[in-house]
């Protein structure tokens, strides 16, 4: 098509044309149809900024990186300087740099970016939506580089931002982006949840490409659920439907899950058909684009399964060439779990073995729930089918580890297979329990009695199956993490853990962290020699006290930092060094830890240590509370009046309907709270009364909001700054525009690294606050 003589208005009708073309992905004709517009000619300057973001817009979709941070920075220089009015086409050229430099590697870059385009959209123009898409492409920034949570926290403000602006799609688009952001974290059941409201929304709007989206996404969950018929049904919807709008991008991931589908179906030639499909569909699109690495993953798994590991091995490094230019740290990760099938088809197994442990390692930086629950049943598959006991060791070790993350994903699938697996190692107890065949005369009436062996009174499901979790992990050496909040019988299960294990003969010492002063935890915990501070002879700690034995550590996420390097010493090392002391002591200690708090969010704000959280994460015990166990309220309740009455030396009976005002009691501090009302009922009645529910005293129920809620699951610990301080630093800084310097004067003349610092402590962002975009 030639332009040579085309008049103004047909200028802008071609314009037209281009933008069509790019809403399609068809970025090659898009660009072949702007080099035909300047082609012998002079194009209207009205059309130049136009034409120019058009360009940047098509080379993004080719992958051009470099071209469009070069192109979109040099026109943000010129406008600035220029024609700093033009505020639409500011903000425009910082999404396309943004997008551009994130890219390339330059993340700080790439938000700054972002966030100007969200001050123009907001203070310029008052523009909920061109906000919302600066949001949203901050979020897919932070996805991309493997800030898994920090994208979901960006998708769930911009979410409730467009619920209250009352814009569906928008609301939709943070959906389901959020969706796939805990879905990556392995929250599958949120994900669940935030996809079936994008579907929702997008339905109510009739917006193609979104339902598309979602569509696609509901067979991606289906098919790691283990449901391939709704999978394979949603996913050729969408191919149907993305052939029959032009959407090129969703036809691509559509055949990629479809040949997942069929390496699922163990059909290794369709698996190889449609994968290769689609990488040619991909290709045509952008050739160093983001679909690239992962169909190169999936086109490598089926060269191994066929039985060609050299190339898989091309193919995966030219998906990780891509990777690393595009900085897909996720991708980066989950391929080496490839590659290590590779070389181990290869007869490579050490380098195999040192390749996986490698992608672990960068999983679990990321939180990368499902592939790296993947990764570690393949290696101790791998370590169990073969070496010496040590790696036999390490295998189930990875299988354990694998087998918390399948149970907190409820992958029902894989967490057979993993049983299957675990079962063929697994060590019986070393005799016959002194309580087989023998029936507990206080065993109360439909209580499990293996659970009531260690003094847990139960019958739900959940918490048995935490006992048999236990049962089966008897021999091993792996840290245990128990989760849950207070008074839901976390030191029960630990002291279960270390009676069903070889060391029940051993000590069982308990360490309390919160109720140990920073000043003396160290000395409790490590002990300390003669010329240790405070003077006085030597001591031992809780670790030496528990030698060959188990220590249960409690609220482990109040440790200082110092305390946590010394606690991830012991479990990887076995060694231990006494405060005031050169030399370093050996242990053998297995390691049980507990916490009321998300460990996980601890880490993310910097004060819990990521590498501890890793080791301490082998095997994961989380106790739902007593609320979420309305079965198990009476059963604990009539036990714990029958010792009361005995201790009173009274008999009192609760009516039915003092029963059920007991079960519909949110019981925020689950038993504790439970065994205080009851004791108070006792102590406060008459003997051989029966009470009706107006006579069991109940605590109020606080209400505690969803917000507040999520916010003390991640509260820092105790040594963090106070809610008013952090208020105050927040109004210096919006007041100041984000200038640090600014606003510590204004603080007292607080110095300026003080500052810092507490900002940092108090997960405050000044960025944020910024009041004009980087130029």
């Amino acid at each position: 098509m030639s332009y040579d003589k085309t008049p103004r208005t047909d200028a802008a009708s071609a314009l037209h044309k281009i933008d069509d073309l790019l809403s399609r992905a068809r970025f090659s004709a898009a660009l072949e149809a702007i080099a035909g517009l300047r082609a012998g000619r002079s194009v209207p300057d009205a059309l130049e900024t136009p034409l120019l973001l058009a360009r940047c817009r098509a080379l993004l979709g080719l992958g051009r990186w470099k071209e469009v941070a070069e192109a979109a920075e040099r026109k943000l220089s010129e406008l600035y300087a220029l024609r700093p009015d033009e505020k639409r086409s500011l903000l425009e050229f910082h999404i396309a740099a943004g997008r551009a430099v994130w890219r390339l590697g330059r993340p700080s870059r790439a938000e700054e970016h972002f966030r100007a385009a969200y001050h123009i959209s907001r203070w310029e123009f008052d523009d909920a939506a061109g906000m919302l898409r600066s949001r949203n492409l901050l979020g897919l920034c932070f996805l991309g580089a493997g800030e898994i949570h920090r994208a979901a926290g960006e998708f769930a403000r911009g979410q409730a931002q467009a619920r209250e602006a009352g814009l569906v799609h928008e609301e939709a688009s943070f959906s389901l982006n959020g969706s796939i952001a805990l879905a990556k974290i392995g929250q599958l059941e949120q994900s669940e949840h935030e996809l079936a409201r994008a579907r929702t929304l997008f339905g109510e709007r009739g917006h193609s490409r979104g339902k598309v989206q979602a569509r696609l996404f509901h067979g991606y969950l289906s098919r790691i659920r283990g449901d391939l018929r709704e999978a394979e049904a949603s996913v050729h919807g969408a191919l149907s439907e993305a052939e029959e709008h032009g959407f090129e991008r969703e036809r691509v991931i559509a055949l990629e899950y479809l040949g997942d589908l069929a390496l699922e179906r163990h059909d290794n030639q369709s698996a190889v058909e449609r994968l290769e499909q689609a990488l040619v569909l991909a290709e045509r699109i952008a050739p160093e684009g983001d679909l690239i690495p992962e169909l190169c993953r999936r086109i490598a798994e089926v060269h191994v399964l066929i039985g060609e590991p050299n190339r898989a091995l091309i193919t995966c490094e030219r998906g990780l060439r891509v990777a690393v230019a595009i900085h897909d740290r996720f991708e980066e990760a989950a391929t080496q779990r490839v590659m290590a099938m590779a070389h181990l088809l290869l007869g490579h197994r050490e380098k195999a073995g040192r390749i996986a442990q490698e992608g672990a390692a960068l999983l679990r930086k990321l939180e990368a729930s499902y592939e790296l629950m993947r990764l570690l049943v393949w290696t101790g598959e791998m370590f169990l089918a073969g070496g010496d006991a040590e790696e036999r060791r390490e295998g189930r070790d990875a299988l354990w580890e694998a087998r918390s993350l399948s149970m907190a994903m409820k992958l029902e699938p894989w967490l057979e297979r993993i049983e299957k697996d675990l079962g063929v190692e697994i060590v019986p107890s070393p005799g016959p329990s002194p309580l087989a065949g023998h029936v507990d005369p206080e065993l109360p009436r439909g209580s499990d009695p293996d659970c009531f062996r260690w003094g847990i009174i139960t019958q739900d499901p959940r918490m048995i199956d935490l006992i048999g979790m236990l049962e089966r992990a008897s021999s091993s050496r792996l840290p245990i993490l128990i989760l849950g909040e207070s008074g839901t019988g976390k030191e029960l299960l630990a002291r279960a853990a270390h009676g069903l294990s070889d060391r029940a003969a051993r000590p069982f010492v308990v360490g309390h962290c919160s109720a140990l002063s920073d000043g003396i935890l160290d000395v409790e915990l490590f002990g300390k020699d003669p010329e240790g501070p405070g003077g006085g002879g030597a001591r031992n700690g809780l670790f030496e006290a528990a030698s060959r034995g188990v220590i249960y550590l409690d609220e482990v996420g109040e440790l200082l930092t110092s305390a946590q390097a010394k606690l991830l010493r012991v479990i990887e090392m076995g060694e231990l060094r006494r405060v005031g002391s050169m030399g370093v002591r050996q242990v053998d200690v297995r390691v049980i830890v507990a916490s009321t708090r998300d460990l996980g969010a601890l880490v993310r704000r910097g004060l819990f240590r990521d590498d501890l959280y890793y080791r301490l994460n082998g095997i994961r015990l989380e106790v739902p509370p007593l609320r979420e166990r309305p079965g198990d309220i009476g059963l604990i309740g009539r036990h714990l009046l029958h010792h009361a009455c005995a201790q009173a030396g009274k008999h009192i009976t609760l009516s039915e309907e003092a029963w059920a005002r007991l079960a519909s009691h949110p019981w925020p501090g689950n038993v504790g709270e439970l065994k205080s009302v009851i004791d108070r009922t006792v102590a406060l009645a008459s003997d051989g009364e029966r009470l009706l529910a107006d006579s069991v005293q109940l605590q109020p129920a606080v209400r505690v909001s969803a917000t507040a809620r999520d916010a003390s699951s991640v509260r820092a610990p105790r040594r963090g700054g106070d809610p008013e301080e952090r208020n105050r630093i927040v109004d210096a800084l919006r007041a100041h525009g984000g200038n640090q310097s600014e606003a510590a004067r204004s603080l007292d003349g607080m110095k300026r690294t003080t500052l810092l610092y507490k900002m940092k402590k108090m997960d405050i962002r000044p960025e944020e606050y910024r009041s004009a975009p980087p130029r």
